[in-house]
């Protein structure tokens, strides 16, 4: 099962472009309008998840269509891409504010 992690705004742990060095905070705010996480932060639910496979037709026929989307993983900063959720995720997680993991020592 395939599930992207979609928050508006908040902050994140990761590295720099080059994937070298320490973990590093990055912060970002809220989204643009036309991105992915601008539309769903708009829902009338703060925090929600989706079972994208079985969305309304009016829903799923949003999802199907590609919008900016910026994915974060090990390396920022990065921009968004083009991503049709229904096309590429079967639940989607959508959470208005994100906070950086705590680093745990050794």
């Amino acid at each position: 099962m395939r599930l992207p992690p979609v928050g508006n705004q908040g902050s994140f742990l990761s590295k720099g472009a080059a994937l070298v060095g320490d973990w590093k905070k990055f912060t970002v705010d809220g989204a643009e309008p036309g991105r992915n996480e601008h539309t769903l932060d708009q829902v009338r639910y703060r925090d929600f998840y989706l079972d994208v496979r079985n969305a309304p037709a009016p829903a799923r026929a949003w999802l199907n269509v590609a919008r900016p989307t910026l994915g974060v993983g090990t390396q920022f900063p990065v921009r968004p891409r083009d991503v049709a959720i229904a096309k590429s995720f079967d639940l989607l997680i959508h959470l208005h504010e994100v906070r950086e993991a705590d680093k745990r020592m050794p």
